[in-house]
């Protein structure tokens, strides 16, 4: 089972870019999420649901994101 999704410390966050390549970090909307993560929406709500995968960040009434640092390091933790 997968283990326990624990935030990424400033450090954590820029070795995870820069082992993808990415300049920044930036929100991720769910389209990419699934191309990232390679898993579907329910699958990441139950795992989120449980603490096993990172939280998502509300944009707005009906609109949601996720840092990317925080899924390269759950990638990278798997």
């Amino acid at each position: 089972m997968t283990k326990s999704f624990n935030q990424p410390t400033a450090d954590q966050r820029l070795q995870a870019l820069q082992n993808y390549g990415e300049p920044s970090d930036r929100l991720v909307r769910e389209k990419e999420r699934q191309y990232i993560t390679s898993i579907s929406r329910s699958t990441a709500w139950k795992l989120e649901q449980i603490g096993k995968f990172p939280r998502r960040k509300p944009l707005g009434a009906k609109s949601c994101g996720w840092l990317l640092s925080d899924l390269l390091y759950w990638i990278s933790e798997r």
